[in-house]
């Protein structure tokens, strides 16, 4: 999925998560998906190809977001892109001017081999490649820099003023997903932009040449001749073997040496040897930097991939490629009522489409934990997901109940939740004095045994289930399904 068309279908989905029902109805959801398989299918013919969710998802995005934006106008202001790509041209010519008329040296008699400005681009440039090398130790967050150049928003929940909490939603969620194309796309603009500041320090300094005569030598309080030339013979030895000239040796830097303002040499073979050893360490590092992140930004850029095994996107593909699975339950020492049941199926449909089937297995009694697993099958295509449900009225105890889940894990790879049912309790407490407390006591006691056996865990009434919450407790299980 492209950028434009992926921007489209996170800023939807923010849109349709949020409890904000003013930007479209139900109704006009159900019709966008209707058409957008329609297009889909039909721009599938039109090009001889499979029609793809992919294709589905960005066409009903679009199809949202064009009625929504007129209602809404920061909606339209978030669907455009803020990545500006004449920056990527105007700062690289910037640069490559900017190298052209600061590359000055304000004494064209005398000049100090050891304060040398192609030096000093030398050393910040191996500078700036250790920095890059040690980066991953300390995050890849974008700079205020790199932020501005590639267009990305804030990664913070404070985005803008007045933006409301959906558009906020929106900007960490693609944040997160765009962040390896800005981090490309500020890195090409970067260091193209470095190459060529380079480039035009050298052909400022060439041209000035031509009309000027540089002299060359040193002059150091501390430093002695051998320590010079071990120095200079460091940095643009490798230049002068390449050129094949001779490296002057101690005598001749000694005789380099100035001294009140006079002496010096000709620096023609300096300003050469300066000159192959910056396109050595920064024009051609630079350049092969910024092609390796214009690689990955069209990598990024044309192919930002969603995980579509979330629920929502399996609810919206339900629209457009109905696909029968199933969800399968194993209650332990829990009979399930038909509200129970009913709930659990409002709860497979919310997770994984309309139709979505339950697959429920018989009770296991308290003490036949050990055989929770007999006669389930190891892998089952159709089924996602596997929830072991219990009743919030156990406390939950690794004797009985996390043995009943050990079985469950030996017997089958399905993905595994805990999904606790909160109505029998608290139809137990009633209105007792502190009821509240003590259901609210019991969940983070199944939620803690949970959480030590690695497994998500959904604290639900299930005669009435809050399926949002549901769906975000049960992601992680959902994830590995996908």
């Amino acid at each position: 999925m492209d950028e434009q068309a992926a921007r489209d279908v996170v800023l939807v989905r923010a849109l349709e998560a949020s409890d904000d029902v003013a930007a479209m109805s139900p109704d006009e959801r159900r019709q966008a998906s209707r058409t957008a398989a329609e297009m889909a299918r039909w721009q599938a013919t039109q090009q001889r190809i499979a029609a793809t969710d992919e294709m589905f998802l960005e066409r009903r995005a679009g199809l949202v977001l064009d009625a929504v934006s007129g209602r809404t106008p920061w909606v339209r202001a978030l669907r455009r892109s803020p990545w500006r790509p004449w920056i990527g041209v105007a700062l690289p010519v910037a640069a490559l001017v900017l190298g052209a008329i600061t590359e000055q040296i304000a004494d064209r008699q005398h000049v100090n081999v050891l304060a040398f400005p192609l030096l000093v681009l030398i050393l910040w440039n191996v500078a700036i490649y250790a920095v890059l090398l040690l980066r991953p130790l300390f995050g890849r967050s974008l700079g205020p820099l790199r932020r501005w150049l590639s267009g990305a928003p804030k990664p913070s929940s404070a985005v803008g003023d007045g933006l409301p909490a959906t558009g906020q939603r929106f900007v960490v969620e693609w944040h997160e997903l765009a962040q390896p194309l800005y981090e490309a796309r500020a890195g090409r603009v970067l260091h193209l932009s470095a190459a060529l500041f380079a480039i035009g320090a050298l052909l400022g300094l060439y041209l000035r040449a031509i009309a000027f005569e540089y002299r060359i030598g040193w002059e150091s309080t501390f430093l002695q001749a051998t320590s010079v030339h071990a120095l200079l013979s460091f940095v643009l030895g490798p230049a002068a073997r390449l050129l094949g000239m001779p490296f002057p040796g101690v005598e001749a830097i000694e005789a380099m040496r100035m001294s009140g303002g006079s002496g010096g040499a000709n620096a023609g073979p300096w300003i050469h040897l300066y000159a192959v050893t910056v396109g050595l360490v920064v024009i051609v590092p630079r350049l092969a930097l910024s092609a390796w992140a214009a690689w990955r930004e069209r990598s990024h850029a044309s192919g930002l991939r969603l995980d579509l095994g979330t629920p929502y996107f399996r609810r919206l593909l339900a629209a457009f490629s109905p696909r029968t699975g199933r969800i399968r339950i194993a209650p332990y020492s829990y009979t399930l009522d038909e509200e129970a049941i009913a709930g659990l199926g409002a709860i497979a449909r919310h997770l994984l489409g309309d139709a979505t089937q339950l697959a429920l297995r018989p009770s296991t009694s308290f003490g036949a934990e050990d055989a929770a697993g007999e006669g389930l099958p190891r892998s089952e295509v159709d089924v996602a997901l596997m929830l072991a449900a219990f009743s919030a009225a156990a406390i939950p105890e690794n004797e009985n109940h996390g043995r009943f889940l050990d079985a469950l894990r030996l017997a089958s790879d399905t993905p595994l939740a805990v999904l606790v049912d909160l109505g029998p309790y608290s139809r137990r407490l009633g209105a007792q004095s502190g009821a509240t407390d003590r259901l609210e006591e019991r969940r983070r006691a199944w939620q803690a045994f949970a959480s030590a056996r690695g497994l998500p865990v959904a604290c639900v009434n299930l005669a009435a289930p809050d399926l949002g919450r549901v769906e975000a407790e049960l992601a992680p299980a959902l994830g590995s399904a996908a």
